[in-house]
């Protein structure tokens, strides 16, 4: 390991080695210069310093109180609240200590002995070094519901106390200074129980840094190796106005701005520090998740594009299994309409030829709307078609109700879900006869006969069950039905799209409405009553889009 790396890693103990080094160095010199300092210290300017000293003490022990008696609800460090309040006793006992100095204008009574402010001393440091013990000790994290307004009031009253014993009934406390002899030996004794307390907090704080490395446990280790050194020299003075007690000073003053430092850093600067990081990761963040949303626009617009494309090649397929030409023969003729509501639609139809004389038609709704509906067009489309043949050259033209059984059974053999149907109408028209056989799977809207003799419109009855997930319990059984057209008889076949057609107050085009369109237009041929159908229904809705597709055949007998 090389020097670079050991300091790394030991630098906090070399720290504290600096600390114990410069104040060794600061006494050696202090007791060179002994007697050069009292022929150019005044005692005038001793006091002046005496003051400076001990204001900024003072100064430093309230700021110390003031950080964390009111960052205490944002920290909740109750080992910070209890070290604020150590250091208010500190700086108001200090306070009193200064005022009562020696040759300081009268404070409550004649400042004539110095055995009061060092009483006071006494007792501030005393006080100090048993509540920095305390606090050694103290988890870092602790937490109580000890109200902070608890910690000021007994810290006032402790101050009180101590100023009121030590000023009116100091008989009641041996004396620690005396006129012409100096130090007693109880204040001695005293320094360096104090020492000890010192020594005993700077041990646990080496202690605690060992465990958890924060710098602030080593900080506050060499807060109190300088009160040590502070302690020898107030115990070395023989007058209050020699250089030991003016160092004694300097090492205080030292030690209590390294305590301040680190309240300030651990209850205020570094919750700034914290708060200003969070607040450039959130700007990171948002700038990133402008970058972020902006990258996924893009995606979702590319992917909506390819849907879109994927919905018109899908549309571009299900009109491809539309009849591009409807059979025109001389005697029957078709003619249709088809309007999905989306790109792709639910409804299907188709009419194909089944043999020279036979027509095949049907038309059906399944159920949602869509591309899944769509797809299943799709499978009615091609399952229907498989029930066709052809055997040694003759057409097999199976019965309506054989087809829709066949389609049913064909169904349940698939994959799709449970609440997916179908609903068609299958029929077959003979052209020699003229004789429509038709069976239905559930149509839900009745197909309109147009009977051109009488110019009535009729219901076309149909029964049936829907195409759907049900062969466990029910086998479908379709029943064809028979009716004979005659020339000029027009068959209307249509989805439900057609009669829920909405307008804005919200009414529905309706059976009715289309049932008294078709007598009013008996005279039209189908293509014209096609064109009057949509007129019609595109005025009612205001042609605003459809909610459902909308699908229709018009089967006119010539």
């Amino acid at each position: 390991m090389n020097c670079s790396e050991l300091f790394s890693r030991y630098k906090h103990y070399f720290l504290l080695l600096s600390i114990f080094i410069g104040s060794v160095l600061l006494f050696v010199v202090a007791s060179m210069l002994h007697t050069d300092f009292d022929k150019i210290m005044s005692v005038v300017s001793y006091l002046t310093w005496h003051n400076l000293f001990e204001f900024s003490s003072i100064l430093v022990c309230f700021g110390v109180f003031v950080v964390a008696y009111y960052t205490y609800e944002q920290t909740r460090n109750y080992r910070s609240l209890f070290l604020a309040s150590v250091f208010l006793c500190i700086g108001i006992i200090d306070f009193f200590h200064t005022l009562s100095f020696k040759g300081m204008p009268d404070f409550f009574i004649n400042n004539t002995s110095a055995n009061r402010a060092t009483t006071l001393w006494i007792a501030s440091r005393l006080l100090g070094a048993l509540g920095l013990v305390i606090v050694s000790h103290l988890p870092f994290q602790m937490v109580t519901k000890i109200k902070k307004q608890f910690f000021l009031l007994i810290s006032l009253v402790i101050c009180s106390g101590i100023f009121i014993m030590v000023t009116y009934y100091p008989a009641l406390i041996p004396p620690m200074y005396i006129e012409d002899s100096g130090l007693t030996p109880l204040k001695i004794n005293l320094e360096y129980i104090i020492v000890a307390l010192f020594a005993l907090t700077m041990v646990k704080f080496i202690l605690g840094y060992q465990k958890t490395k924060q710098s602030s446990d080593i900080l506050f280790a060499g807060a109190m190796l300088l009160n040590i050194f502070s302690e020898f020299a107030f115990i070395s003075y023989g007058s209050v106005y020699d250089i030991y007690n003016y160092i004694g000073h300097v090492y205080k003053v030292i030690s209590f701005f390294i305590i301040f430092r680190i309240i300030f850093i651990h209850d205020v600067q570094i919750p700034y520090f914290e708060l200003y990081k969070a607040r450039n990761q959130l700007k990171q963040h948002a700038d990133n998740l402008d970058k972020m949303v902006e990258q996924r626009t893009l995606e979702l617009k590319r992917m909506n594009e390819k849907l879109l494309e994927d919905l018109e090649y899908a549309r571009d397929i299900q009109k491809s299994m539309l009849p591009l030409r409807l059979p025109d023969e001389p005697e029957v003729g078709f003619d249709a309409r088809y309007f999905p509501a989306e790109r792709v639609s639910g409804d299907f139809y188709n009419v194909f030829r089944l043999d020279e004389r036979n027509i095949g038609i049907y038309i059906g709704d399944v159920s949602g709307h869509g591309v899944s509906a769509a797809m299943l067009t799709v499978f009615i489309n091609q399952t229907i078609k498989t029930v066709w043949g052809e055997e040694e050259g003759n057409t097999n033209i199976f019965k309506p109700s054989d087809v829709l059984n066949n389609l049913y059974k064909s169904f349940n053999k698939t994959n799709f879900k449970e609440e997916v149907y179908i609903v068609l109408l299958y029929g077959v028209l003979n052209l020699d006869t003229k004789a429509f056989t038709y069976a239905s799977a559930g149509m839900n809207v009745q197909p309109l006969v147009l009977e051109a003799q009488s110019g009535e419109v009729k219901e076309l009855g149909i029964k049936g069950f829907p195409i759907c997930k049900f062969m466990e319990f029910y086998s479908g059984d379709y029943k064809d039905h028979n009716i004979q057209l005659n020339s000029g008889d027009r068959i209307l076949f249509y989805t439900d799209g057609l009669l829920e057609a909405e307008n804005r107050e919200g009414e529905i085009f309706s059976q009715a409405r289309l049932s008294r369109i078709l007598e009013k237009s008996k005279e039209q041929d189908g293509a014209a009553l096609s064109e009057i159908i949509i007129r019609e229904v595109f005025s009612f809705i205001e042609y605003k889009e459809f909610k459902d597709d909308l699908t229709f055949v018009i089967m006119q007998v010539k």
